[in-house]
């Protein structure tokens, strides 16, 4: 039985040189798709690499806001501590804020803002908005309050995304 290019036996196409033929066809396949595979990393990488950069940078000035977020609770902690038993100061109030400078060395003193509270044992409150307060009376028993108010901005890539103000409070008993 002959059989004549492109005419079926059983259903079966044949192509003019037999299986020969099919495997270039397959090969020449194969070499197209492995060629066009070798961009497409690259242009992934391309597309991904600047969204990751941004998203770790953003992630990196949220620490640092955080880092002085905590650096500003650790200060307020010491200079209230200090406050609350500084009752033979004729100005408590500077010598509070100079233990807060020296507890915070990585915040600017010049961009902190304090708020100090003297409560006496009559109950009345004496407040101060600067870190000076000659002749407040500190009494036992009364409480001395200190709140700090610190700015702050979460940058990326020179980019302003949130001005924010952190803030610390505590309040401890006069001893």
């Amino acid at each position: 039985m002959r059989v004549q290019n492109n005419q079926s036996v059983s259903g079966h196409f044949l192509a003019p040189s037999g299986k020969r033929a099919k495997n270039r066809l397959l090969t020449a396949a194969k070499i197209f798709i492995r060629k066009s595979d070798r961009g497409g990393a690259l242009v992934e990488m391309a597309v991904t690499l600047p969204i990751l950069f941004v998203i770790l940078t953003g992630i990196f000035s949220f620490s640092i806001a955080l880092y002085q977020k905590l650096e500003l609770a650790q200060a307020v902690s010491t200079g209230s501590r200090f406050l609350a038993t500084d009752r033979g100061d004729t100005d408590p109030c500077a010598s509070t804020a100079t233990k807060v400078y020296a507890a915070a060395p990585g915040l600017s003193s010049s961009s902190m803002t304090f708020n100090f509270g003297i409560t006496g044992t009559s109950g009345t409150t004496s407040t101060y908005t600067t870190p000076t307060c000659s002749g407040a009376v500190m009494s036992t028993g009364g409480s001395a309050s200190l709140k700090i108010t610190y700015p702050c901005t979460l940058q990326v890539y020179g980019m302003n995304f949130a001005s924010c103000s952190l803030s610390t409070a505590v309040t401890e008993v006069i001893q």
